[in-house]
């Protein structure tokens, strides 16, 4: 029995999400310099607030290394903090900055415009089954 790509959910998913994160970050660019890594990570601080390199890694769903150049990029064009975490000398907490709460700002409402004229192509319906689909197979891949 030979696998068909076509049918293979997890080649299908991945394929979709590589093409989203592309069309998405020509929304962004527009706007910024981020990069993929930093704009989930900009985006990550905004809804959680402060966090630590190895949780921003489970939030972002990303590797170490990228999570680390992607914050030491925003360090460096200054959109995020790295403050002394008071109970963990050795992991610094990570914090937006006033300039990425900014820019966070300026870059949500086209985030949302963007889902929303990609989810056009779905009735109220079908996203309801897809977000109810979606939270069944990550609940099945978190036991």
């Amino acid at each position: 029995m030979a696998l068909d790509l076509a049918t293979f959910l997890p080649y299908r998913l991945a394929n979709l999400a590589s093409k989203m994160s592309e069309e998405f970050a020509n929304v962004y660019q527009q706007q910024s310099d981020l990069t993929i890594p930093q704009w989930r990570i900009l985006f990550n601080l905004a809804q959680f607030g402060q966090s630590h390199a190895k949780a921003l890694c489970e939030q972002a769903a990303m590797d170490k290394s990228t999570v680390s150049r992607a914050i030491k990029a925003l360090i460096d064009k200054r959109y995020v903090l790295s403050l002394e975490n008071p109970q963990d000398k050795r992991a610094n907490l990570l914090a937006l900055s006033d300039e990425g709460h900014s820019l966070y700002q300026q870059l949500a409402p086209a985030a949302l415009a963007w889902e929303q004229d990609l989810l056009a192509s779905l009735t109220q319906d079908e996203y309801t089954v897809l977000l109810s689909c979606l939270n069944k197979l990550q609940t099945k891949l978190e036991a």
